[in-house]
């Protein structure tokens, strides 16, 4: 796994602090947004806390200030196009993602992945190329005038065939991705190998995508119906997901890459839906799963709310609502093996933290009473 960007604060909360955690629906936790646009750039560990504020001349930089400047305001993550302004069908959403290992084979930096309409296209193919002025110049031909679905008078215009999946691993962002992020990357991978999937999903590292206190937050582009149905579908529906966990992995490739379907639990929303149609299609999905909906409240909910669990504990991971206690904790992606070692070891880890801190409060304590009794001594002689 890859090292854990932040505070040593950050990583002591890391990954599914199960005081911190929480279940509740996740329905429409997704700004509205019509186009979403994945710009290749450099790896995760070296893209800034916010990833558009790199040094003035980051090409990043770049292509987020000609979107700005094309649509006249930034909201939430999502430009916001006037209705009618620009070729994409209204607001765009722009992230980065990963090229270096945790990119797909296919991508080069300077490449632009665009959805719903599923294309490939280059900003510029030599980084030599990647003045603003070209930068602006493409936002302007791609996502103003033009039209993202279609090639420009070079032919820089590639179809994206089959499912691509984007997974958030902005550790300088928040130090939960950084820990998640990565490890659901390489379990994704797994998964679609294992399936035989590999020429119909590509699966991706990405950067912030808003919620991270709801990591993983993975987000699928699939086909209407799936890949099943048409892996060379000329557009694709968005769907958001978070709090996923490994163990919520085949469900994700069976339902929503091969099926096309939602997983209500762990829905965010969708790209091209207004907030408050989510939670009726979060109800239609449900039941056309035979699904409770809402789900049952967790052990962390209940907690909250002061009813008793059970066991004398009642935390829960967030894993523990997904299905019960079937192993699987994010640890036991990055280290191969299965539920129960791995688990025993992030629970000693836990207990080492846990111990660690009350010592921390013990010695802090002391060192208060010490200066008082010095400060008095000093006052007295």
């Amino acid at each position: 796994m890859a090292p854990i960007q932040g505070t040593a604060e950050d990583n002591v909360r890391v990954g599914f602090n199960r005081k911190e955690m929480r279940t509740e629906s996740l329905v429409g936790t997704v700004k509205h947004h019509d186009c979403h646009a994945f710009f290749v750039h450099d790896d995760a560990s070296r893209w800034p806390a916010k990833e558009f504020d790199g040094p003035i001349g980051d090409v990043s930089r770049s292509m987020h200030a000609a979107l700005e400047a094309a649509a006249g305001a930034h909201k939430g993550g999502v430009h916001q196009f006037a209705p009618g302004s620009n070729a994409v069908g209204g607001k765009v959403k722009l992230n980065l993602a990963e090229a270096g290992a945790r990119a797909h084979a296919s991508d080069a930096p300077g490449d632009v992945l665009i959805f719903p309409q599923s294309t490939r296209r280059k900003a510029y193919d030599d980084p030599s190329d990647a003045s603003p002025e070209r930068v602006a110049a493409f936002v302007r031909d791609v996502f103003v005038t033009g039209d993202a679905g279609a090639g420009l008078p070079g032919g820089e215009c590639e179809r994206l065939r089959g499912a691509h999946v984007f997974v958030c691993t902005h550790a300088a962002r928040d130090a939960r991705c950084g820990l998640c992020g990565p490890a659901l990357v390489d379990a994704i991978r797994a998964e679609v190998d294992a399936r035989g999937l590999t020429d119909r999903v590509a699966v991706r590292g990405c950067s912030h995508v808003g919620g991270h206190a709801y990591a993983g937050n993975v987000l699928v582009f699939h086909p209407l119906g799936g890949v099943d149905a048409d892996a060379d579908a000329a557009a694709s529906e968005g769907t958001w997901y978070g709090y996923v966990t490994p163990r919520e992995i085949p469900d994700i490739v069976e339902r929503t890459i091969r099926r096309g379907e939602k997983i209500p639990r762990l829905w965010r929303g969708s790209m091209g839906m207004k907030t408050e149609d989510h939670a009726a299609a979060a109800a239609a999905a449900a039941a056309a799963a035979g699904e409770t909906w809402p789900p049952p409240k967790s052990p962390c909910e209940k907690c909250d709310e002061g009813e008793k669990t059970g066991g004398g504990d009642a935390g829960g991971d967030i894993e523990d609502v997904a299905g019960g206690d079937a192993g699987g904790d994010i640890e036991d992606v990055a280290g191969g093996g299965g539920g129960g070692t791995a688990t025993a070891a992030r629970r000693a880890d836990e207990s080492w933290v846990d111990a660690v801190t009350k010592i921390g409060v013990v010695v802090g304590f002391a060192g208060v009473v010490v200066s008082a009794i010095w400060a008095y001594l000093e006052g007295r002689f």
